[in-house]
């Protein structure tokens, strides 16, 4: 027998039901109840004055099934339970108490059964009943709520119910499972007998009825609820638990944002009885999946949203819907990170769902850097492939996404979100926000809109918000009067009317209130008559900025007067202000114990009393150790705004508060920061300590932790006075004593970008005053070693301090802390040098370009569409922006748009048609990562400098060339559209820019320059704005260039005395004549016009500055690679070198400083070297390629021990035993260094001048690579010109091997031992054998692996020796893997550039300008 008994009434099939009462209930039918059974009601009589019955008709064969009394639990008599409840109505008592009483009569007595498994599987009466409620409201509005319950409760009985299919794990779960089953029986009971009253459906029906169908409904909700609730946890529980290592190990160590899970956090859920239309409305929605799949819940700040976001989630994952939640928290830093959001939803969604998890752990594997992506790429990657490949249906909750730092006029997060869902249908995001306007903005993008439903908050009916506030109320204060004496009769009903007057709609004010009121050894009465004496308001707030006397105002001066009294304390104020102010502006949550650290306060005795007086303002738990915040943002919205704060004891300054949680945070780093807080073991990476969490937890509080973290958010303000006396000598101690401990601490705790943030800070603060000197050289010492603090603490002093210049400061300051691994005898640099940074990019680059406000640089590959956005400080890549959709494409050049939101790049494919190539015009949404259009066009494009952006970012001008001349083509890159052509007046353009809202196009002859202007509008027109001649002295225009925000004209020309001149357009007056530098690439100007600079065919960087009477000669630089492509930033503070696979980075502030800080030399011209260890003895023979000069070092002492002087250009040699063996210059020679001179008899000499010329000599490409066998018979040299080959002398036949071999490597080159093989490296995969076989070279059938090189007797000089390796990540480990030294990137040269013996390693080229030797051993 079912459990739940079907209780209905027989009636003939060809009975009608009462009129106006459908039968069936057609398109109102929740679909959980199937096609065959559908409610319907009948009246009947002789049932006490005639009741309704509920009748289940089938709807195929139209019988109805009957539902008779019953004497057990099961089923209660009609004729006893109807007349026992009109007993209980007449008694003024619950009717319906009758049906608890009796089934736990039953309970008692022993006679209630415990259900079998069988019988605990019929849930379908109930839901039955449900169908009925359903349909009895369906048609009345003022009541359908209760309708939509109980519809939306169906499905929930379908979720119980399976859970219950399912075998109880064991007895205590069978209990439980029990105790649900009796509580649902006696609420089936309950609602039956309520659809049996008389004129239930009828306008005139009991209000009481009413509300006790809804209360049973809710008892209904929350007995499953608890009951799913409790399941849910365990079965996430069990999923974690069935993770593996590796799982568990990539998601634990994932960056997501901590505490932003709906199960962390203090936040509470509705009380139960209010927001229910709200609630209920949301809760179908998330089933409902023809519905919009993004719901919106919209509303001004205090309408309860993360409350009823709160309920949501919880609701949702007691069903096993919820997937994912984020709520999003101004009062932390990475839960207001918009990078954070799609990371911390992906680690929860795959801890939940299996499928999804692999999917997710395999993708961060394969790309450990996918958190730092672009937003669009995080979602794509993170959330939309894995779901989509998982078919996975779930709910995702974003809550407060106001509260995300986000400084896009239309939100990022929306703007991904719109492009994805409908990829995912089967995904339900729920997203809630004060509506902003960039949240506006961010729902109405046309992909998005159309899948929102909206629901504005703080719309809803007054009536309905006032009567969940007032229920609120009676609620919190019932419970009050229960625990606290004296409170009978209290509140008044007007004290209760006025409290939801005021309220006026805001949720947050009745929080606030009963915070207020309920306070321990506080009298509850005279805190709300306290209250209630405030001045009077009802004022909503408005979506902006509160006005003074507002509500929220009146209540918030009320607390703090009830708090700390009307009248003053001198003594308390100032305490009361810095705790509250330390409260307000800390960066990230503070506990008590940690705002006592910082402000010098004791925590017992100053900073709890505080709190606890303030409390209910606060979300605060009387623990010294929990962090204390606001507990809504209006408060601290209301106390820094003197304007509203009128009490200037309570107003908080944010300058002079900032200033002092600066010197709190200074002053706690210099007393508690010591070397090695968490006593790590020495020479290990952060990611071998295991236990690392655990150690820094034990060893580092949390005021430390903020302080080392964000000490410099507290310089940021413009009132900020930092040359004060105590913040300068602070800071002063801080930089000169703690500086390392500090670093290490970011290192472990994984905030080593704050330390360029926090140097960037200080620089920006001081301006000219003399500590900048100071800042300068730890801000090189950080960019420069920066991957690896990163990577490890210990190798702060193992690698960073060790490889610093000696002259620096911060070597000099701690140089007693340095602790070598590993020791440099040879080549470390005297100074920072001019550059900051360098590294290697992923790809050879085309072009490179600062965005408008120079906080990015985006580099585009030379052979794909692919854009990489870089960090200006640190060189790091922070966002890839793809084209994936063309693969044979080559990029000409690319350009921000003026306000940063999207970037553009030109692009040409490999299809050439008459003429013209096939075009493509890509633009990336910034904020998002994602493509915004493409555009594709068969044109002749100009390479250089041919594309310019509109004044509003809308749209993009594309110059070309067609056979009448030149055309500027109008885009619309926000709809991708093609707009429209313009002719000019030139066939030989050289440059185009925006300025002034048109395109200028400019045309350089012999003898002049024509400016010419066309706007952007389709009648525009092209009008020649200027002429200029070209002075005579000037043969050959070489070059033309504009720099638009000065106005100025740049010309590179050719002549007796090749040059640049730069003349101002607006004038005409010459500003930079600069002759003899030949080869000169394009010129850069800061946009302030502060420096210009050039490069030219070598590796010289030419640098200008500012005068008063233009621009004079300034400085000149060296890069690390030839011709590189250099662009100084908008702001003029850095310029960037940029050159194949390499870039390099300048600080102009390193210039301009103080005059000691100028550069008085060049820096020496950086070519490659030559160096070849002797095999025995500890010495090194190193020179640089193309010179005559060789020298010998001595390695014990790291100096030179002999200089050997050539008559030729030097372009190999080997040491072989004690001779020194020299090529070039046509011949080989040998020096003995025994006897200290040249070797007459050693001496090859190469006769054949076609052969000297092929060997040695300029023609057929360049030298790249040397060698000679050990016998010294054989002479290889690798050329390179359009293609690498290898050319032979054979020294004993006196002549040449017969043919050249071309090679698919590059260098180095190498003979092996015991045999005349030559070997040639193929990067990356090993290398390529040429055998010599009777004067002729062949490939050899060895094939030799990456592996093999390893071996020593294939004797390769750089991949590895005895035991020593460097690893792809810049690490030199020992044989035992011991990490004994991390090189900064500039250190860390290609492989064939280094050089191996058994206890040395020489480093060559790189950004050094002396090859680095490091002894492997003591």
């Amino acid at each position: 027998m079912s459990f739940f008994k079907k209780f209905k009434k027989s009636r003939p099939p060809s009975q009608s039901p009462t009129p106006g009462v459908p039968s069936k209930i057609g398109h109102v039918v929740p679909p959980e109840i199937g096609p065959e059974l559908v409610p319907d009601i009948s009246s009947e009589g002789g049932n006490d004055g005639g009741g309704s019955q509920v009748a289940l008709q089938d709807s195929k064969d139209g019988r109805s099934h009957p539902s008779g009394p019953s004497t057990s639990t099961a089923g209660y008599g009609h004729g006893v339970a109807v007349a026992a409840i009109h007993e209980r109505e007449s008694e003024q008592e619950d009717p319906f108490n009758v049906l608890d009483e009796q089934i736990s009569h039953d309970v008692r007595s022993g006679t209630y059964e415990v259900p079998t498994k069988e019988a605990a599987l019929g849930f379908s009466s109930l839901k039955e009943v449900m169908g009925a409620v359903s349909h009895v409201y369906a048609h009345r509005q003022e009541i359908i709520h209760i309708g939509n319950k109980a519809k939306g409760l169906i499905s929930r009985v379908d979720a119980l119910e399976n859970l219950f299919n399912s075998r109880p794990s064991d007895a205590a779960e069978r209990r439980h499972r029990d105790e649900v089953i009796l509580k649902l029986k006696g609420i089936e009971e309950r609602l039956r007998l309520l659809c049996q009253k008389p004129g239930l459906q009828q306008p005139t029906d009991n209000i009481q009825d009413h509300g006790n169908l809804a209360k049973s409904l809710e008892e209904l909700r929350k007995t499953i609820f608890d009951y799913q609730m409790e399941r849910q946890k365990k079965i996430y529980d069990h999923e974690c638990k069935l993770m593996n290592r590796d799982e568990a190990r990539v998601l634990n160590g994932f960056c997501c944002a901590q505490g932003a899970e709906f199960r962390h956090g203090d936040r509470d859920g509705c009380l139960t009885g209010t927001r229910v239309a709200v609630l209920d409305g949301i809760e179908l929605w998330t089933r409902d999946f023809t519905e919009p799949t993004v719901y919106w819940l919209n509303g001004l700040a205090g309408t309860g949203k993360t409350t009823i976001t709160q309920t949501v989630a919880e609701r949702t994952f007691a069903d096993g819907q919820l997937g994912a939640s984020f709520f999003c928290s101004r009062d932390f830093v990475d839960r207001s990170n918009l990078r954070s959001i799609f990371p911390t939803l992906a680690v929860q969604l795959a801890r939940k769902h299996p499928k999804f998890r692999s999917l997710f752990v395999n993708l961060v594997e394969s790309d450990p850097g996918i958190s730092h992506e672009s937003l669009y790429d995080q979602m794509r990657k993170m959330i939309v492939q894995p779901l989509k490949e998982s078919n996975i249906s779930t709910v995702v909750i974003i809550d407060a996404l106001d509260e995300c730092t986000d400084e896009e006029p239309a939100s990022a997060i929306l703007s991904v979100l719109g492009q994805f869902v409908a990829e995912i249908p089967k995904v339900k995001f729920l997203v809630t926000g004060r509506p902003e306007p960039r949240i506006l903005e961010g729902f109405r993008f046309p992909l998005l809109a159309e899948a929102t439903d909206v629901f504005v908050l703080h719309e809803v009916e007054t009536s309905q918000v006032a009567e969940d506030i007032r229920l609120f109320f009676r609620h919190k204060f019932s419970d009050l009067v229960r625990r606290r004496r004296g409170l009978d009769d209290w509140p008044t009903k007007e004290q209760l009317d006025l409290l939801c007057e005021r309220a006026a709609g805001l949720f947050v004010y009745a929080v606030a209130t009963v915070k207020f009121i309920d306070k321990q050894s506080v009298n509850p009465r005279k805190q709300l008559d306290l209250l209630l004496q405030s001045p009077e308001s009802s004022a909503r707030e408005a979506k902006t900025k509160l006005k003074k006397n507002t509500t929220l105002d009146s209540l918030y001066a009320s607390i703090l007067r009830g708090a700390f009294g009307d009248d003053g304390d001198p003594d308390n104020d100032p305490k009361v202000c810095s705790v509250l102010g330390a409260m307000i502006l800390a960066a990230n949550p503070l506990s008590p114990s940690a705002i006592a650290m910082l402000l010098g306060l004791e925590v017992l005795d100053d900073v709890l009393p505080i709190l606890s007086s303030a409390q209910s303002l606060l979300i605060f738990h009387e623990d010294i150790n929990s962090p204390v915040r606001p507990f809504h943002k209006s408060f601290p919205d209301f106390i820094i705004d003197l304007d509203r704060c009128t009490d200037k004891r309570f107003h908080i300054s944010p300058p002079a508060h900032h200033s002092e949680l600066l010197i709190g945070c200074l002053d706690l780093m210099n007393q508690t920061l010591e070397k090695n807080m968490c006593r790590l073991p020495d020479a290990v990476a952060n990611s071998d300590v295991s236990d690392l969490k655990e150690r820094v937890e034990q060893s580092i509080n949390p005021g430390l932790q903020y302080a080392c973290k964000l000490w410099h958010t507290h310089l940021s303000g413009p009132a900020m006075l930092i040359n004060t006396p105590k913040i300068t000598a602070a800071l002063h101690q801080f930089l000169e004593t703690k500086f390392l401990f500090w670093l290490e601490v970011l290192s472990v705790v994984g905030a080593a970008r704050n330390a360029i943030d926090a140097l960037q800070a200080v620089a920006d603060q001081l301006k000219e005053s003399p500590t900048l000197d100071l800042v300068n050289d730890l801000a090189c010492f950080v960019t420069l070693h920066f991957d690896v603090i990163v990577a490890s603490s210990p190798h702060i002093y193992h690698s960073a301090l060790v490889l610093s210049p000696k002259t620096s400061v911060i070597r000099k300051l701690y140089e007693s802390y340095a602790q070598p691994l590993i020791q440099v005898v040879h080549g470390l640099p005297t100074s920072w040098g001019s550059h900051t940074a360098a590294t290697s990019l992923p790809f050879p680059t085309q072009s490179a370009v600062w965005s408008p406000c120079s906080r990015f640089i985006a580099i585009s590959a030379s052979n794909t569409i692919r854009v990489d956005i870089l960090d200006p400080e640190t060189l790091q890549r922070l966002q890839s922006l793809e084209y994936s959709q063309e693969i044979a494409a080559f990029p000409l050049e690319h350009t921000f748009s003026p306000d940063v939101q999207m970037l553009t790049c030109l692009a040409c494919t490999s299809r050439y048609h008459f003429g013209s190539y096939m075009v493509l015009i890509v633009t990336w949404d910034l904020q998002t990562g994602g493509v915004a259009s493409a555009i594709r066009r068969q044109i002749r494009p100009i390479s250089n400098k041919g594309i310019a952006y509109s004044t509003n970012g809308k749209m993009v001008g594309i110059l070309h060339l067609s056979d009448e001349g030149a055309i500027i083509s109008i885009y619309d890159i926000v709809s991708g559209v093609y707009m429209h052509d313009t002719y000019c007046s030139t066939t030989c353009p050289e440059y185009i820019w925006s300025h002034g809202g048109a395109i200028h196009v400019a045309t350089a002859t012999s003898t002049t320059v024509m400016i010419q202007e066309v706007g952007f509008a389709p009648d525009a027109t092209c009008v020649e704005v200027k002429t200029l001649s070209i002075p005579a002295r000037i043969t050959h225009i070489n070059q033309a260039q504009f720099l638009f925000t000065s106005n100025q004209l740049t010309i590179i020309y050719k002549g007796d005395m090749p040059g640049v001149l730069v003349w101002s357009l607006q004038d005409s007056k010459c500003l930079l004549y600069h002759e003899g530098i030949d080869f000169i690439l394009p010129m850069t100007f800061s946009s302030n016009g502060q420096f210009s600079a050039c490069s030219t065919s070598g590796t010289e960087v030419y640098v200008w500055r500012e005068s008063p009477t233009g621009y004079t000669f300034y400085t000149k630089l060296s890069a690390i690679t030839e011709q590189p492509m250099v662009l100084l930033s908008p702001n003029g503070k850095s310029i960037i070198g940029v050159c194949d696979s390499s870039i390099q980075l300048w600080h102009t502030k390193s210039f301009i400083t103080t005059p000691s800080a100028i550069p008085t030399q060049v820096d020496e011209h950086i070519r490659d070297f030559l160096l070849c260890f002797h095999a025995e003895r500890p010495l090194a023979v190193v020179m640089r390629q193309g010179e005559n000069t060789v020298t010998v070092l001595d390695l014990e002492s790291g100096l030179p021990q002999l200089t050997i002087e050539t008559s030729m250009e030097v372009y190999g040699l080997r040491v072989i035993g004690d001779t020194i063996v020299i090529i070039g210059g046509g011949k080989v020679i040998t020096w003995n260094l025994l006897e200290g001179k040249f070797s007459p008899d050693g001496e090859i000499t190469v006769n054949d001048s076609d052969l000297i010329m092929n060997l040695f000599g300029y023609l057929g490409g360049k030298i790249i690579a040397t060698s000679i066998s050990l016998d010294l018979r054989y002479i290889a040299i690798l050329r390179t010109g359009d293609f690498d080959f290898v050319r032979v002398y054979d020294a004993a036949a006196g002549k040449p091997c017969v043919n050249s071999y071309v090679v698919n490597g590059g260098q180095p080159l190498w003979f092996t031992p015991g045999r005349p093989d030559i070997c040639c490296t193929l990067p990356g995969k090993g290398a390529e054998v040429v055998t010599i076989n009777q004067n002729r070279l062949l490939k050899s059938p060895i094939e030799v692996s990456m592996a093999d090189l390893e071996d020593i007797s294939w004797g390769c000089p750089w991949k590895k020796s005895g035991g020593y390796q460097v690893t792809d990540d810049g690490w030199i480990v020992g044989g035992n893997k011991k990490r004994l030294l991390m090189l900064p990137p500039p250190w860390q040269p290609h492989m064939e550039n280094r050089v191996w013996n058994r206890k040395f390693l020489a480093l060559l080229h790189g950004s050094i300008p002396e090859p680095v030797i490091l002894k492997l051993e003591p």
